[in-house]
């Protein structure tokens, strides 16, 4: 997720990268008709098939001179999952291949190529690729000028190869740690154990580690002790999310059993609570409501017009220039964001405070989480989202926002330990900085392709990118990944 732009970059710069992959697609058939006397896939054979399909990938990129956990890892995306109309629409082997486990090959390849430009040690295996066709001399002449002029630009390297590091880098530390997490699980405390699991597992589900860890104590934990963590609590925050959320948000993704019942009854008397304490529900407890609208989502709770109408209610006098500056960016992008996803319009004037205040907290060292406060990735996260709420992305054009987010990235994994005093702000700072990451990959604009040539790349690419009037190729190798304007989520 955070390789998408610089995929797309590349793909847009190489004139003759098509050719390469269309050498790649016909060496990786020729291999499957060779290997698979059965092609023939339906619903009974599909995640047979598939798994086969993978595991001779695995054997072929080894042989070829991949690093194998590396490509292991790469097939652990949840991206080859199979759906429920895949084995409606997906009738071969030929077919799987293109459309579950090609895009991901495709990766591979341009990730290989970004490791080439900045000197990671990649001889023989480029050796063996041009020996095998997969790269044209044309290709490899363009790859090579790239390479010179990278190599005369070294902040732009060392941008580049610092970036390209990050996904290693994170994985690592979490591999390294592996103990030390999965000891977190038998922590005595429900609040610290859920809160910093929670917020662990975020950053572990970006990666697609969850294979890599046993969760079977919080797993059991979660089934049996429903009535211990399905509680509110005070001073809830986005560094310090609900117990009960973050005990429903675990659940789910670990497919516990829990009781459906006990949990619906709970949010319901919690909202009956919220609306009955607090005159403006969203405004003055917004990231217990934030909370308390994911946990409805999840447990697919649909609120009638009356409920919202009573969860947004407000008074004039929260928008006021005094009463805003109070809270957080993070969580007057989040009041927009519940306005946005709810279709609220007519507040036209609290909407435009709100988005004036936001302004006041972006300064040329970053976004600040209040107006006189520090820089944080929180709110810059939430500031680049809001702004592709809006279609407004233009407006960041001239910040340099990945310089800083890149370099808290590294901080953060420096100081990092995972333990019982485990610094909730510091797991927080590292998630929202690889989600500020994604944004900029996976958002399809203009904007953000450029955010990115301009931070990893010379002023020629920079300036190749900007002149073109079309960035999105609509028939891409590699993954397609979106982000949903409402939610945030990644559309795969």
């Amino acid at each position: 997720m955070i390789f998408q732009g610089l995929f797309r970059i590349l793909d847009l710069y190489f004139k003759e990268i098509d050719l390469c992959y269309n050498n790649i697609d016909q060496y990786l058939r020729e291999k499957i008709n060779t290997f698979f006397i059965d092609i023939a896939v339906n619903s009974e054979n599909i995640k047979q098939k598939l798994e086969e399909l993978t595991a001779f990938f695995i054997k072929t990129f080894e042989e070829i001179g991949f690093e194998s956990q590396h490509i292991e890892n790469k097939f652990l995306d949840p991206f080859l999952e199979l759906q429920t109309e895949d084995s409606e629409t997906i009738k071969s082997v030929f077919e799987l291949y293109e459309k579950k486990v090609a895009p991901i090959i495709y990766e591979i390849f341009l990730e290989t190529i970004v490791d080439y430009l900045v000197d990671i040690e990649l001889a023989p295996l480029m050796l063996k690729l041009k020996s095998e066709g997969f790269l044209t001399i044309e290709f490899v002449v363009e790859l090579r000028n790239l390479k010179n002029l990278i190599e005369i630009s070294p902040e732009k390297r060392d941008n580049l190869k610092k970036y390209i590091q990050i996904r290693e880098k994170i994985i690592d530390k979490f591999k390294t740690n592996k103990q030390n997490i999965e000891s977190l699980e038998d922590i005595p405390e429900p609040q610290f154990k859920l809160q910093i699991l929670y917020l662990i597992y975020r950053i572990i589900h970006f990666f697609h580690l969850q294979k890599m860890f046993d969760f079977s104590h919080i797993k059991s934990y979660l089934e049996e002790n429903v009535d211990e963590w399905l509680i509110d609590v005070p001073l809830v925050s986005l560094k310090n999310p609900d117990i009960y959320f973050c005990g429903i948000f675990l659940a789910k993704h670990l497919n516990v059993n829990i009781d459906q019942k006990k949990i619906v009854d709970f949010l319901l008397n919690l909202y009956e609570e919220a609306t009955e304490r607090y005159e403006s529900p969203l405004i003055e407890a917004t990231d217990g409501v934030y909370y308390f609208i994911k946990s409805t989502e999840m447990m697919k709770i649909w609120l009638n017009f009356e409920k919202v109408n009573k969860i947004i209610k407000s008074d004039p006098k929260f928008f006021g220039s005094n009463y805003l500056k109070n809270l957080e960016t993070s969580q007057l992008v989040i009041i927009l964001k519940i306005y946005h996803q709810l279709g609220v319009s007519k507040l036209e004037n609290e909407i435009r405070a709100i988005k004036e205040e936001i302004e006041l907290r972006i300064t040329p060292e970053g976004i600040k989480q209040f107006r006189d406060g520090f820089v944080s990735s929180e709110a810059t996260y939430y500031v680049i989202f809001s702004y592709f709420m809006s279609n407004t992305l233009d407006k960041l054009k001239d910040y340099n926002l990945l310089e800083n987010i890149v370099s808290r990235i590294y901080r953060n994994l420096e100081i990092l330990d995972f333990s019982i005093d485990t610094n909730y702000d510091l797991i927080s700072e590292l998630f929202y900085s690889i989600e500020s990451l994604k944004l900029f990959n996976c958002i399809e604009t203009k904007e953000m392709i450029i955010h990115l040539a301009k931070y990893l790349f010379p002023q020629k690419v920079n300036e190749k990118i900007s002149n073109m009037k079309e960035i999105i190729r609509k028939k891409v190798k590699y993954r397609h990944l979106k982000v949903d304007r409402l939610t945030g989520e990644t559309i795969y």
